[in-house]
């Protein structure tokens, strides 16, 4: 390996099941996350949750963009009062000096900021101060007094100074410690219609609610508390609610008193994503998940049907498309139809209909019928899908793509994830099953590459000193330059169409290339264009596997039409490994490492042929000799010529192509030629030179002692044994 393989970052872990209990981790193509929601346009979860972040940026608004939002922050949360009141007096203190908020401040344009600062610090010092365990109050209370005095200014100021709803939120905190509640709601109806949307309405809502709370008007709480989107708030009203609930038992309670509630989509999603990874793990025989994720989903089950069922202003299409795929998990695809068609029907939101037609896509490939029909249908549908790849896909995106993140089903881009679990994950296997092999790997071809040509572009991080004096730390190139770089092709022999490949006969990659390299259909040539055609690539697969089929002269028909310096691209050339001798007993080299598996054919189909014709025992034996040695080393020692995997591709799949039925039939085979050469011979010189190929020194020695062969070896040492009598005669 001539530069380190990409490693899977720990975060990966929240994506899929691994096969292995160890990382690195290998999914399969089922394994993809499909449910998919996406945040509201607004970019809001619907959840009442002002930050520290929100309240900068609504003060970079107010002040200057060019104030950095750091800088905000240091003044608004960390600044002391003894400071704000120092830039008031026109003092701005050395340690603050390069602040640009606490400069903006200082300055005419700031005035007004810096009052409303310094008043906002003295409300939540007096409050730190009146709900202290400390704090023992007294008739004439000064602290009482000055948070009264405060209230009383917020409220003044509420309705006619710029920050007014900034002054309205401090009036409310003032009268909240003070438990002045229906104060708060005087106030409250006073001012509403002034205060504009955003987080700081929310913010005094939720005051408004909880003076509701102590008057016992649980009603108006909630209210308030829903246009607060206070949700934690609207849970507490509610008597039933009671802390440590499941996620769904939550949704459940909040769908009574807020049917339409933003955050459901989260919760949705949330709940479903903890559970969809978990679908190919078969507990018992009739769950697809854990048993601890069992009563979860059957809750999530029956609030979709609720929710489908009854008449609140819910967004039905979100539920139908979350009951839709509960239907799925659980094996019941003729029911998640049935929701998906609802969805289908009431769906308004634009990313939700997207979500709701690749679920369309993905339902359709689970209970259609695979005829013309289909064809046609998933034609359209992935010229579709193929725009929402191309359309959704930034710069940031392509920067970060890897090839492992393909080549081991890492979730990586939802459209191209979405594509790959319904073709690899669903309709080829099912076409394998139906017998159409070549339409799937056509369809694997291009789930594989789709968004590998798309990005265009490789980057590869190099370790070795050599590599860095060439290339540098970091090199990034297109396709074609790393496929011509000399560097180890980290995809092409790994790809999921490859893996496809591997698994089918010569017959079905002769048949998928008459249709590649010549498309006479429309969809054909849809696939052709997203996918990876090259004539050198499929004649290399097809002569490969003929030679790992024993057909000599159909894979010297094949890879005859490489060309040479394709060879030298491939893996096996750059890892030496076509440069072992197929026909050498002995581990040695041979000088045919680019034309290594044309060579390998030829002679192997001259042997053949020859080993059919001649009818002199010894030649014969001969020829099944080589033949023998040679089929024995392709699928052992010179295992390249007829296979992919050990050592150049995929380093975490485990690859038993040992124990393969044509790697056994191959062995066998060889076994007994081998033995029938060896009892074939008439002449015993012929025998014994044969004998000496394996190293069988005793076997000469005690059979053919009165030959050239054993002179030859006679008296060069002491104990005579047979050395690869056990491994090449059985």
């Amino acid at each position: 390996m001539r530069y380190a393989r990409f490693i899977v970052a720990i975060s990966f872990l929240c994506f899929a099941n691994a096969v292995f209990a160890c990382g690195p981790f290998v999914y399969s193509p089922s394994e993809y996350y499909l449910f998919h929601l996406v945040d509201l346009p607004d970019g809001s979860d619907g959840v009442f949750n002002p930050n520290s972040r929100e309240n900068c940026l609504l003060w970079q608004q107010q002040s200057s963009s060019t104030i950095p939002l750091d800088d905000i922050y240091q003044v608004v949360y960390k600044y002391k009062l003894e400071t704000l009141e120092a830039l008031k007096s026109g003092k701005i203190p050395p340690e603050v000096r390069a602040n640009k908020m606490a400069r903006w401040l200082g300055s005419r344009e700031g005035k007004e900021a810096l009052n409303f600062l310094i008043l906002a610090k003295n409300c939540e010092w007096l409050r730190s101060e009146f709900i202290s365990p400390w704090y023992y109050p007294s008739k004439k209370d000064p602290v009482k007094y000055s948070l009264n005095e405060v209230a009383e200014m917020a409220r003044q100021k509420a309705n006619h100074y710029e920050f007014g709803d900034r002054y309205a939120l401090q009036a409310v905190r003032a009268m909240t410690t003070l438990m002045q509640y229906s104060d708060i709601i005087s106030f409250w109806n006073s001012i509403e219609k002034d205060i504009p949307e955003g987080f700081l309405r929310w913010m005094i809502l939720s005051y408004v609610a909880g003076a509701y709370v102590h008057l016992d008007d649980v009603e108006e709480a909630k209210r308030c508390y829903k246009e607060a989107n206070d949700l934690v708030g609207l849970l507490a009203c509610d008597l039933r609610y009671q802390p440590g609930m499941s996620r769904v038992e939550e949704m459940e309670l909040l769908y009574e008193s807020y049917p339409d509630c933003p955050k459901f989509r989260k919760d949705l999603w949330e709940v479903l994503g903890r559970i969809e990874p978990n679908r190919d793990w078969e507990d018992d025989e009739q769950w697809a998940w854990r048993g601890d994720d069992r009563e979860e989903i059957v809750q999530l089950a029956a609030l979709c049907d609720k929710v489908l069922d009854g008449d609140q202003p819910a967004d039905k299409a979100m539920w139908a498309y979350a009951a839709t795929y509960i239907a799925h998990l659980r094996g019941d695809d003729k029911q998640a139809d049935r929701y998906l068609k609802l969805a289908e029907s009431t769906v308004k939101d634009r990313n939700l209909a997207d979500a709701i037609k690749v679920m369309r896509i993905f339902i359709d490939a689970q209970i259609c019928k695979y005829d013309k029909a289909y064809e046609q249908k998933i034609f359209g549908q992935l010229r579709w899908m193929q725009g929402m790849i191309e359309d959704n896909l930034d710069g940031e995106i392509a920067k970060g793509f890897r090839f492992y993140q393909l080549a081991d089903n890492y979730s990586y881009y939802y459209w191209n994830d979405a594509m790959r679990c319904v073709l690899l994950g669903t309709v080829c296997p099912r076409l394998v099953e139906q017998g159409n092999t070549t339409l799937a790997l056509q369809l694997a071809n291009y789930a594989s590459y789709t968004l590998v040509n798309e990005v265009n572009r490789v980057e590869i991080e190099f370790y070795l000193p050599e590599d860095i004096a060439k290339y540098g730390r970091q090199a990034a190139f297109n396709l074609y330059q790393y496929r011509h770089s000399g560097l180890v092709n980290d995809y092409d022999y790994c790809s999921d169409f490859a893996e496809m490949a591997n698994s089918f006969s010569a017959n079905a990659l002769i048949a998928y290339a008459d249709v590649a390299l010549k498309p006479k259909t429309e969809f054909q040539r849809f696939l052709n264009n997203h996918s990876y055609i090259d004539s050198d690539f499929l004649n290399e697969l097809i002569g490969t596997h003929c030679l790992r089929e024993m057909r000599y002269a159909d894979a010297e028909l094949y890879l005859a039409k490489v060309a040479p310096d394709y060879f030298v691209r491939t893996n096996v050339y750059k890892g030496g490994y076509l440069s072992r001798d197929p026909f050498s007993v002995e581990r040695s080299m041979w000088s045919h490492g680019v034309d290594a598996k044309l060579c390998f054919a030829r002679k192997m189909n001259r042997l053949e042929q020859d080993m059919a014709s001649t009818s002199d025992p010894n030649l014969k034996a001969m020829l099944m000799l080589d033949f023998g040695i040679g089929l024995r080393n392709s699928f052992d020692y010179c295992w390249a010529l007829t296979q992919y995997r050990r050592g150049c591709t995929s380093y975490y799949r485990d690859d038993s192509w040992e124990d393969a039925e044509l790697t056994q039939q191959a062995l066998k085979r060889a076994d007994r030629l081998l033995s029938k050469a060896l009892n074939t011979f008439t002449n015993d010189e012929y025998a014994a030179q044969a004998q000496l190929r394996f190293c069988n020194f005793k076997t000469v020695k005690e059979r053919y002692s009165n030959t050239l062969a054993w002179q030859s070896i006679q008296g060069r040492c002491d104990t005579y044994k047979d050395y690869h009598a056990w491994m090449w005669i059985r």
